[in-house]
């Protein structure tokens, strides 16, 4: 691989902000680039996607190879193909307007959440940092 991705993204409904990031990692396993971004009045789901939208829109040129690890099983599938995408079709256009400039080729990776993935935990963190709070707390309850 020529880079290697992580993302993440939350949202709180019962506050109305939320957040994505990316760690995006060298082929030698170096931190590369990293970003994180807050976002009002959208859903979990549209922040997951932004994560992965952004993040390959960053890659520093075109036709790598790239494996993008997300804990989000809807990212993941709908931007992959492997589900249909009938909600959140602006940023699916978005997403084929990237995959054209950029031309990567990519690998997907499920992760689990909040599982020791230090990766995965520090695009949390940013997502986190970027709001004021810790997003994945209004979730716990339904554990």
């Amino acid at each position: 691989m020529d880079y290697t991705i992580y993302t993440d993204g939350g949202y709180s409904n019962k506050h109305k902000v939320g957040a994505f990031a990316y760690v995006m990692l060298d082929s030698e396993g170096n931190e590369y680039k990293k970003n994180a971004w807050k976002i009002t009045d959208e859903s979990n789901n549209r922040a997951e996607l932004k994560a992965i939208i952004t993040a390959v829109h960053h890659l520093p040129t075109t036709n790598l190879n790239v494996e993008v690890k997300s804990d989000s099983q809807y990212a993941l599938k709908t931007l992959s193909g492997e589900w249909s995408r009938n909600a959140n079709t602006d940023l699916f256009d978005v997403w084929e307007r990237v995959l054209s400039e950029k031309q990567p080729h990519i690998t997907y990776a499920w992760v689990k959440g909040h599982n020791g993935n230090l990766y995965n935990e520090m695009c949390d963190k940013m997502c986190n940092d970027a709001v004021g709070f810790d997003i994945g707390k209004e979730y716990e309850k339904y554990k």
